[in-house]
């Protein structure tokens, strides 16, 4: 019979064996709900997937609930660090002064543009949110980006000292859905984008990162800059 490991050898290699167990449901779950949304992926499905067990999941996560949260935060994360980076860079030279309005949409557009792997990371987010369930992920949604839609509704109020909040915040979920729609990949498969003299357009810099952000930002710009419709 082989002797048994030191205990110092078996505390020091647990938490290790224990990330790597956590690390590798997270993955599994991340290509699962995106593959089958959550209703389609069963907790059994993503224990078989990470090559580990339910007991496992459960010790870990608690539920498959916890664990869409868990993957979510994971990739929210760090998109919303580089946000917040930026504008409070944009802030410290601004010196209390309101900031330009393309300013502050590049702040929060340009860090989903500025890898392919973040871009992939967003669309998974973006599907997620949006197909699941609403009452599974409405508590969610405030979780992930309640602090950074704050920020950002902060900067666009001193922009726009004579709009309420509730106008900015409607408008600024106007401008999410734009992004959603982009970042999700839609733009490559849109009906009149396929059309041969718009393909001959397209396959030059009118689809490229750089000119989707741009016309991005200044469509969303207009339109936080729009006179509010009026009342009927």
């Amino acid at each position: 019979m082989a002797p048994s490991q030191p205990a110092a050898v078996r505390r020091a290699t647990r938490p290790r064996d224990a990330n790597e167990t956590k690390e590798r449901l997270l993955d599994a779950a991340e290509r699962l709900f995106a593959e089958r949304g959550f209703e389609g992926t069963s907790l059994r499905a993503l224990t078989q997937e990470a090559g580990t067990s339910v007991s496992a999941a459960n010790y870990h996560f608690g539920s498959k609930e916890e664990l869409l949260r868990a993957t979510l935060l994971r990739r929210v994360g760090p998109m919303n660090a580089r946000r917040l980076e930026r504008l409070d860079a944009l802030e410290r030279r601004a010196a209390g002064a309101p900031l330009p309005l393309e300013a502050i949409l590049e702040a929060y557009l340009r860090p989903l543009f500025e890898e392919q792997e973040m871009r992939s990371h967003a669309r998974f987010v973006a599907a997620r949110l949006y197909s699941d369930p609403p009452e599974l992920v409405s508590t969610l949604k405030q979780e992930l980006f309640g602090e950074v839609s704050r920020r950002f509704l902060d900067a666009l109020g001193r922009v726009f000292p004579e709009r309420t909040r509730a106008e900015l915040g409607l408008r600024f979920q106007f401008s999410v859905g734009s992004m959603v729609h982009v970042m999700s990949g839609n733009l490559q498969d849109a009906p009149h984008l396929e059309e041969p003299e718009v393909q001959r357009e397209a396959a030059g810099e009118l689809l490229s990162d750089a000119s989707v952000l741009r016309e991005l930002v200044a469509f969303l710009a207009a339109g936080l800059r729009a006179p509010l419709a009026a009342t009927p």
